[in-house]
């Protein structure tokens, strides 16, 4: 089954079969080793999700409670490791597209996340010039709410600049859906939480 990982300039494609159960084979291609190796983890992470919720609504969790709280508890041990958000960094940010966490977008049937892998190059020079922009960094891709904790512990910690902190927003919608995607977007906010994650809402910004 493909599964697709979008960036900004080319898509990368992440062919995976499972066999007995466990094995899994992962081909990425073009993309550099340190960065298949994150997103060869990102695309397992997704495809795990979508083989246990096709059907009924992805965002309740009330028919499988058990796993669900481990897989939130498990995430939230992990997730750990990363630092308390830096105040004085996320709350200076007032652009989603200069946002450099972790960023959540909730929509009716999926969550879509975007995410930087962070710069190899430490060097200062040219940093978010022409020879290093972030779009080249940037990464997104969409998830199941069940797949959300696996998704996120399988970010590298380069991924989080401001800290334990994720930006969540709601995708637009017609009328007749805005009821259903508020139930998915206090359902994820809840999720984050859980994990021990700070939520910044930024549901109703003006970008």
């Amino acid at each position: 089954m493909p599964v697709e990982i979008q960036t900004e300039t080319l898509p990368v494609i992440a062919d995976i079969s499972i066999r007995n159960g466990s094995r899994c084979i992962l081909k990425l291609m073009p993309v550099r080793c340190f960065r298949s190796a994150i997103l060869a983890t990102l695309a397992a992470s997704v495809l795990l999700c979508a083989s246990g919720c096709r059907h009924g609504d992805s965002f309740d969790m009330s028919g499988r409670a058990a796993s669900w709280n481990s897989a939130k508890a498990s995430a939230r041990q992990e997730l750990l490791q990363i630092p308390v958000p830096q105040k004085n960094e996320y709350l200076a940010v007032d652009q989603e597209s200069r946002w450099q966490n972790p960023f959540v977008t909730v929509e009716t049937n999926m969550i879509q996340v975007r995410m930087y892998l962070p710069d190899e190059n430490s060097s200062p020079v040219d940093q978010g010039g022409l020879t290093r922009l972030s779009a080249a960094r940037k990464h997104t891709f969409n998830v199941r709410l069940a797949g959300l904790p696996r998704a996120l512990v399988a970010l590298p910690n380069g991924a989080w600049p401001y800290g334990r902190v994720i930006a969540i927003n709601e995708q637009l919608a017609p009328p007749q859906e805005k009821m259903r995607l508020r139930k998915n977007l206090t359902a994820t906010i809840d999720a984050l939480q859980d994990m021990g994650i700070l939520v910044d809402d930024w549901t109703g910004r003006t970008q």
